[in-house]
């Protein structure tokens, strides 16, 4: 019997059958999505769907960081604040100090504080105006702090320091090494000169050394502001009239004596020159230095109000104290003249005097074909003739004449004009008229009229001085002669044992007063306060 045949294995159950649609049923194919260029951002899902917000605080803190980081850096490399708190500088700097304005004639007074050691009611109490002499109290004015600068701390490292700017660096010869303050004075004397006081004036290898136009506006001491007048009389009185026959460009060559300025020539701070007319007239006007208080005419003295009455002597201050004090020689003035009219031949003249030479300009006006500019020396004739320079009929131009260092220079709307130096001098007279104005052919008015004189720097120390107090002294290599513009005021290179004020001890130059301060006052609560405020007048640029 045959066996049967083996099973054959399970195979797997077979799966669902499933009912397939027709093709006229199948859906199309989708068309794939375009893949993204490489320049089109691409989205990525946010897993946890939640937008991010940065806290404000953070975004503060940040800002404050970079700030300080940025302030650090510009700090150490770049620019660095200093305070003045001396006035060795006044005033083209202010250390501490008072201010309150003249009861006369309205002029901010403004006076350091005292020393180490001084008595702040003697330095206080009795203060004077240098533009009208009016004595005043500051006893009861605020204390200011001194100007604050800006200091360039790199331009050193470029190129040396220059004759007449100002320098900030360690005095090698004060205080220990570690403990050495920053000094601020003006450079004087360059390495290797041999370097002499004579008369106010600074000389170098025998040679008097002279500055230019803005070298000149960096050191100039006001002495006079005739916007600043006194009440209720005025200036009438310091300006005297000179008869109209006279050339301004002459001593009066008649019998007639200048008068007192009516109000026709001099109103309130103006200044009032009617000369246009046929044939042309001549107005001539000189300034003379006259005390309000004494009703004398004086000579111009070398003083520095900052420094109080008290620096003169003992008060009350006397004339004798007074005259005792150097005189005055090196002058410039700055104003505003509008030519309201002029003739065809009209001009305007001015006349600067040093006590041993007068320098004269003259100045077309209204002719712009033919104008030009003069400059005179009294004693040996024309300096210099400038060709196309005129005073325009309707226009108000700024006029700037200096004699200082024995140079004349003309400037208008700031511009030199010309320039012209005159030989050096050891010994020159008083000055009580320092200046004279003319014109002839044209009515013109003068304005924000000022008188300046240069710095005097006094027989202070051993170095560089006249004998018997010292002598001429010759600095080294890379070594430099500092002084400071209040001369009678100033602890400088003339006094220290080393004159020399190595380069390498130079911390930069100050280019900007950032922080110049005065009093201001306002009403809380129905009281009165007085606090400090920015002087934004004193503001500036330094050369």
């Amino acid at each position: 019997m045959d066996r049967p045949d083996p099973p054959l294995p399970e195979s797997p159950a077979d799966p669902p059958s499933v009912e397939l649609p027709l093709a006229d049923e199948l859906p199309l194919p989708k068309t794939p999505e375009p893949l993204p260029l490489d320049d089109e951002p691409t989205e990525t899902p946010n897993t946890n769907h939640q937008t991010h917000i940065s806290s404000p605080y953070r975004i503060l803190a940040n800002i404050i960081v970079i700030f300080v980081s940025l302030f650090l850096f510009v700090r150490v490399f770049a620019l660095e604040p200093f305070g003045v708190p001396t006035g060795s500088m006044a005033p083209a700097l202010l250390g501490n100090h008072r201010e309150g304005p003249c009861p006369r004639c309205g002029f901010p007074v403004r006076v350091g504080a005292p020393g180490p050691g001084g008595n702040v009611a003697d330095q206080y109490d009795v203060v004077g105006c240098p533009n009208c002499g009016q004595t005043l109290s500051l006893a009861n004015a605020l204390d200011l702090n001194g100007d604050r600068l800006l200091v360039d701390k790199n331009i050193f490292n470029l190129r040396p320091p220059r004759r007449w700017e100002m320098g900030v660096f360690h005095c090698p010869d004060t205080d220990p090494k570690e403990f050495r303050k920053p000094y601020v004075k003006r450079v004087v004397g360059l390495p290797g000169e041999t370097l002499s006081i004579v008369e106010g004036e600074v000389y170098a290898n025998g040679e008097l050394l002279r500055k230019d136009l803005a070298e000149l506006r960096e050191t100039r001491m006001l002495i006079y502001d005739m916007a600043h007048f006194p009440e209720p009389n005025g200036w009438n009185i310091r300006w005297l009239v000179e008869p109209t026959e006279n050339d301004p460009r002459l001593p009066p060559a008649t019998i007639r004596q200048a008068e007192p300025a009516s109000e026709l020539v001099v109103r309130g701070g103006e200044l009032f020159l009617a000369a246009e007319s046929v044939p042309p007239a001549t107005v001539s006007v000189t300034y003379r230095n006259w005390n309000l208080d004494d009703r004398e005419e004086q000579a111009i003295r070398v003083w520095n109000s900052y420094d109080g009455l008290r620096s003169i002597g003992r008060l009350p201050i006397t004339k004798r104290a007074f005259d005792k004090l150097p005189p005055a020689n090196d002058f410039s003035l700055s104003f505003d003249v509008e030519v309201q009219a002029a003739s065809g031949e009209g001009t305007f003249a001015c006349r600067l005097l040093d006590g041993a030479d007068a320098v004269h300009a003259e100045v077309s006006v209204g002719r712009k074909a033919d104008g030009r500019a003069i400059l005179t020396n009294n004693a040996t004739g024309p300096l210099a003739i400038v060709h196309g320079v005129s005073l325009e009929v309707g226009s108000t131009h700024r006029f700037e004449f200096s004699f200082v260092d024995r140079r004349a220079i003309l400037a208008i709307d700031g511009k030199v004009i010309t320039s012209s130096d005159l030989s050096s001098v050891l010994v020159r007279g008083e000055v009580r008229r320092p200046f004279q104005l003319g014109a002839r052919g044209a009515n013109l008015v003068i304005r924000n009229l000022k008188l300046y004189r240069d710095v005097y720097y006094t027989q202070f120390g051993e170095h560089g001085t006249q004998p018997p107090m010292g002598g001429p002294v010759t600095l080294g290599r890379g070594e430099y002669f500092m002084m400071g513009d209040n001369s009678g005021n100033s602890q400088d290179s003339r006094k220290w044992p080393t004159p020399g004020v190595p380069e390498a001890e130079f911390i930069g130059k100050p280019f900007l007063i950032h922080q110049p301060l005065r009093p201001a006052k306002a009403t809380i609560n129905g009281r009165e306060r007085v606090f400090q405020t920015v002087d934004w007048s004193r503001l500036r640029w330094l050369h």
